[in-house]
């Protein structure tokens, strides 16, 4: 893709068929979910030795075990007792010295060694020093922990995810804390799923009764290929009239979800990638990192969405809002004002994914017809998924 949306005299049309078609999805499935980097959480959710969480990478069959060893060192394992196959953590998360499989009891230490087989002497031969527990490629970047299905990757995860590791290198995401977290399956392509949350357009009609003017001006996102990734930086009606209790938590703190106007130091200094164009009316940048996880920055706050395929028509969503850590009473309240407003737009966000996906798999329409300034993102990302998808089918039709 080029580094800069070239502008189109007429409206983009994209294909609906990789949305609705198993063929597809099962190319998706082949050729770049296995050949990309996936983001899984955050190191503070493990800070000792011992601790650990499990996810589900369903579009890949797998279940992985993150876990930090007595070494300290983060470490990713499929989660697959050496046996058998059977799944050796039940748990989605814990502290626990060593991994005990409840089919037999083959255990595994926190660095996924094999240290117990029971009845060991009826294994002849059997050498617990080649039964580890099977790695997956992990790195961390600013805290975020990243896995590769494939123990030797086709590129590192900072070159993988350049340039937006060069943008945002030094920005203070541990000192955030979690402060709320949402989940759905909903029956809709990944795709589909994302395409809601990397447009403004919809502002004007889903959020009309959360926030009726907070887009009434002309001013449209800014929107940014970089590289597979892309990037849209969203700007606020400045003649916004807040109702009562969000004019209370503007007040109270410039932290505030969706407050601009204060050329704070978070936007106009300490971090050049933020704002880029310096305009007072900025409220947040959205970082979409390739394949499905979504970056929202703001002042004092990041949102965090993971988009995970399950099938063609359906796709897990996970959701999570962090604040910046406060003992101010007075910011405390801004905060939980900003969070249940939060809550209340992405209510709003996801009234349309499962109808949208269930119009298109109709058949009746054979393409989506996209402006090239208000859907750039979408454009943007259906043509990396192509690239993917089509470069490594070349004359087959998926």
């Amino acid at each position: 893709m080029s580094d800069a949306f070239a502008p189109s005299a007429k409206p983009w049309q994209v294909s609906i068929e990789p949305n609705i078609s198993s063929g597809y999805f099962e190319a998706e499935r082949s050729r770049l979910f296995k050949h990309v980097w996936f983001q899984l959480g955050r190191v503070e959710v493990i800070p000792n030795p011992g601790d650990y969480f499990v996810r589900q990478i369903d579009v890949l069959g797998a279940s992985v075990i993150v876990s930090r060893g007595r070494d300290g060192v983060l470490r990713a394992f499929h989660n697959i007792c050496r046996h058998r196959g059977n799944r050796v953590v039940k748990q989605a998360a814990g502290s626990a010295k060593a991994f005990s499989c409840g089919f037999h009891g083959w255990t595994y230490n926190s660095e996924g060694a094999l240290v117990n087989i029971p009845l060991e002497q009826e294994f002849r031969g059997c050498d617990k020093a080649d039964l580890s527990l099977i790695p997956l490629a992990i790195e961390v970047w600013e805290g975020f922990i990243f896995v590769h299905l494939n123990i030797e990757p086709e590129e590192s995860l900072r070159d993988y995810l350049q340039p937006v590791a060069g943008l945002l290198d030094g920005f203070p995401f541990a000192e955030m804390e979690l402060s709320g977290w949402w989940s759905a399956r909903l029956a809709s392509n990944w795709k589909t799923f994302q395409d809601a949350f990397i447009e403004a357009y919809h502002v004007l009609a889903v959020h009309r009764r959360s926030i009726p003017d907070f887009r009434s001006d002309p001013i449209v996102p800014t929107a940014q290929s970089l590289g597979r990734h892309c990037k849209l930086t969203y700007y606020q009606n400045l003649h916004h009239e807040p109702k009562p209790a969000e004019a209370m938590a503007f007040e109270l703190s410039s932290l505030a979800f969706l407050n601009a106007g204060d050329a704070n130091e978070l936007k106009t200094r300490r971090w050049a990638s933020l704002n880029f164009e310096r305009r007072d009316n900025w409220v947040f940048d959205e970082f979409v990192i390739f394949p499905n996880f979504h970056l929202f920055l703001g002042d004092g706050w990041m949102l965090c969405h993971e988009f995970w395929p399950v099938d063609v028509d359906h796709t897990d969503w996970h959701v999570k809002y962090y604040q910046q850590r406060t003992t101010s009473p007075t910011v405390r309240i801004a905060q939980e004002y900003s969070k249940v407003a939060m809550r209340d737009a992405i209510r709003e966000d996801l009234s349309t994914i499962e109808s949208t996906h269930a119009a298109q798999r109709s058949g009746a329409m054979p393409f989506m017809t996209l402006s090239p300034s208000l859907d750039a993102l979408i454009i943007h990302h259906h043509g990396v998924v192509a690239e993917y998808v089509g470069a490594r089918l070349t004359g087959i039709e998926p």
